[in-house]
């Protein structure tokens, strides 16, 4: 993951309510375009998304700084708190998409569906658009998956659910391999990774420090360092720091807590210190972003496929 950089363009947060029972929304159907004129915004969402660009082309933003080409037949994957930005070209693309809550999904699929979703937080060797060329199996799953959609044959969660499990399985295994070697060492550390964030995950909100992270991991913290900065991208206390806004985000979305009380909710016993952060990571201050970000909000914003007055609006 690389280190994030929120100071050229404004940062919207878009989240979705997944269903519990199946935590998979599909955005299908031919409302769901780019248009030349959109606005120059980032956005990040709670969940994974998955777009297949039906007609078009252009540029895939993530962070403002780094941009992938698509055009017409490509997937997207874009994984849970990346903000990024579509520019179409010189004419409007028209896309689907599928949004997964890849953690619940993972837990509900399988035993081992808890160790595979850390996975999405440290994954580096995935381009964000899939071609069907440079990773034919990974294009097959997405291809069925929408295809399911589409179609919703009887059973088709179930082959939905059959399909994800496989597509995940895949990007893993591709990370696995694409890692420096195939050593014991580098097996190890993903294992003291997973470690890691699973507990930070956890306790992302209690009184932390790499050493006690490290001692948990049972490695020095010297080493968890580099395994951090190698495969995540960045630093473990950095990795927190960007973890807990995150959840500041979604706190003041909701906007049922004051901003004193959303710092002290995600781990932070010093308001100066929440706004510090905060304004490093969103190039606004806790209070400035929650009025530009609740006040911009659309009244008709999608946040739920259950919802019949809002399935067909999607607003960019």
């Amino acid at each position: 993951m690389q280190k994030q950089s929120f100071q050229r363009f404004p940062l919207r947060y878009r989240p979705y309510d997944f269903p519990a029972r199946f935590p998979v929304l599909a955005f299908l159907g031919e409302n769901w375009t780019i248009s030349v004129d959109s606005p120059a915004y980032l956005h990040f969402h709670n969940g994974l998304e998955i777009g297949h660009c039906i007609r078009g082309n252009g540029r895939l933003f993530l962070n403002g700084q780094t941009s992938s080409p698509y055009e017409t037949g490509a997937f997207s994957i874009l994984f849970p708190q990346v903000p990024h930005m579509a520019v179409c070209g010189t004419q409007e693309s028209q896309w689907e998409y599928l949004y997964i809550e890849p953690r619940h999904f993972l837990e509900s699929a399988a035993d081992c569906g808890a160790d595979i979703w850390q996975v999405f937080y440290m994954l580096q060797e995935i381009p964000v658009i899939i071609r069907e060329g440079a990773f034919p199996l990974l294009h097959y799953y997405l291809t069925r998956i929408f295809q399911e959609f589409h179609e919703k044959q009887p059973l088709y969660q179930q082959a939905v659910h059959g399909l994800l499990f496989s597509l995940f399985s895949e990007i893993n295994r591709i990370t696995l391999a694409a890692s420096a070697s195939h050593t014991a060492e580098s097996e190890d550390g993903y294992s003291y990774i997973r470690t890691a964030l699973t507990y930070i995950y956890a306790h992302y909100n209690e009184p932390f420090s790499v050493r006690s992270l490290a001692a948990h991991c049972c490695i020095s913290e010297s080493h968890l360092r580099r395994l951090f900065k190698s495969m995540v991208g960045i630093s473990p206390l950095e990795y927190l720091q960007h973890y807990r806004i995150q959840q500041a985000c979604h706190l003041i979305h909701l906007n049922r807590l004051p901003v004193n009380c959303i710092a002290r909710e995600v781990g932070y016993s010093s308001l100066s210190s929440f706004n510090r952060q905060f304004l490093q990571y969103m190039h606004l201050s806790p209070s400035g972003w929650k009025k530009e970000h609740l006040s911009e909000r659309p009244e008709h914003e999608v946040r739920s496929y259950e919802d019949n007055s809002t399935r067909h609006i999607f607003q960019f």
